[in-house]
């Protein structure tokens, strides 16, 4: 009787980087609790976040985060800052071109003597920007932005803040002005490429009205992710602390986790005795997305 030589039958699908006399169900044991790091890692690095991104950050703090905003309209910020008003049914800001005008050459002289400040390097308030074209006033103020990516996270931004939040809304402004600048790169605020944004808002002087003048906090202050994406609540103050706590704790679950697993590997080699692995990928995930959540998304002043 002839002899008859079969194939040996294919058990499953072999990891493609598994080592040979080694079982698969063994394999996946070991390495299976690393995959999430791999995976985070690849996530933050489609973001920008590599080494190089990694350097640059400790170089210039702000600049792995920051860059040219990818919009910055003057008509859609000021659809965004009436949007806002009208949500809480105060009149809407008309644009002034005097006003235009001032915040412009405000934005321009940031940019070209590289400051981060309402009042010039010389010691000027941002005002005279104002009066120098012929803008007559009975309340003037003034918020600053640099390097938010877009109008709505600038306009997000300000609202994260109490003070801007007060002069964006503030019933007695009838008219504002927004001017816009590129920087390179704006040391006086961190370091990189970013667009510095300039708002003046104002009420037109009456016959013997008194002057008022008011501007955003006279210390600079960063936006986080987590600011703007609740920008609208009152627990924006708190935000990014929460994050903060939160990235904390899932790390701190995920490392309590995996150092209970590596005594047992220590104890029993490969065998790792590990349940609920899709737990890891979701504790990781939730730790990088939240620390994400405090990166500056832009800076006001």
């Amino acid at each position: 009787m002839a002899k008859i030589k079969t194939a040996p039958r294919h058990r499953g699908h072999d990891h493609p980087f598994k080592p040979r006399k080694i079982s698969t169900r063994a394999f996946k044991q070991v390495y299976w609790p690393y995959l999430p790091v791999i995976l985070i890692v690849g996530f933050l690095s489609s973001l920008g976040f590599g080494p190089s991104g990694f350097k640059n950050s400790i170089k210039h703090p702000n600049a792995s985060v920051l860059s040219y905003a990818a919009s910055m309209q003057e008509q859609t910020l000021l659809a965004d800052t009436n949007a806002e008003r009208t949500r809480l049914r105060l009149p809407p800001l008309n644009l002034n071109l005097q006003l235009d005008q001032a915040a412009d050459e405000k934005a321009k002289d940031m940019a070209a003597r590289n400051y981060w400040s309402h009042d010039t390097p010389d010691g000027n308030p941002p005002w005279v920007f104002v009066s120098n074209q012929k803008y007559s006033y009975q309340k003037l103020g003034e918020n600053l932005a640099a390097g938010f990516d877009n109008e709505h996270s600038t306009v997000n931004g300000w609202m994260a803040s109490r003070t801007h939040k007060e002069n964006l809304l503030d019933p007695n402004f009838t008219e504002v002005g927004f001017g816009t600048a590129q920087s390179t790169n704006y040391t006086a605020a961190g370091g990189g490429p970013m667009t510095i944004v300039v708002a003046f808002y104002g009420k037109p002087a009456t016959s013997a009205s008194p002057i008022s003048r008011v501007q955003g906090d006279a210390t600079p202050s960063s936006v986080s992710l987590a600011q703007l994406a609740v920008a609208k609540l009152p627990v924006v103050g708190l935000a990014t602390n929460l994050a903060i706590l939160l990235a904390a704790s899932a790390i701190l679950i995920w490392l309590g986790r995996h150092f209970v697993a590596l005594k047992r590997a220590l104890r029993k080699g490969e065998k790792f005795v590990f349940s609920h692995p899709l737990l890891d990928v979701g504790l990781v995930t939730i730790a990088a997305l939240s620390y994400l959540l405090t990166r500056t998304a832009g800076l006001i002043h």
